[in-house]
């Protein structure tokens, strides 16, 4: 299981997955909110979204698993 984790404090804008899919490295799976700033967070290899544990409006900690590949 691969989990991609929030860099930074902030509010989820968006999630673009739902499990089941199919995701290749460095798509789009959760856009944040920082600073007034939208910040992109990538899958870091190809896979198939097992979990999402987060929703827009979210807000997350540093390192917060946002989603969870298998």
């Amino acid at each position: 299981m691969v989990q991609v984790n929030a860099p930074m404090v902030g509010k989820v804008l968006s999630v673009e997955v739902k499990v089941g899919d199919q995701v290749k490295k460095n798509d789009v799976v959760v856009t944040l909110e920082a600073m007034k700033m939208q910040i992109k967070v990538y899958a870091p290899s190809d896979g198939e979204v097992a979990e999402v544990n987060v929703s827009a409006g979210d807000v997350v900690n540093t390192e917060t698993v946002l989603v969870a590949l298998k």
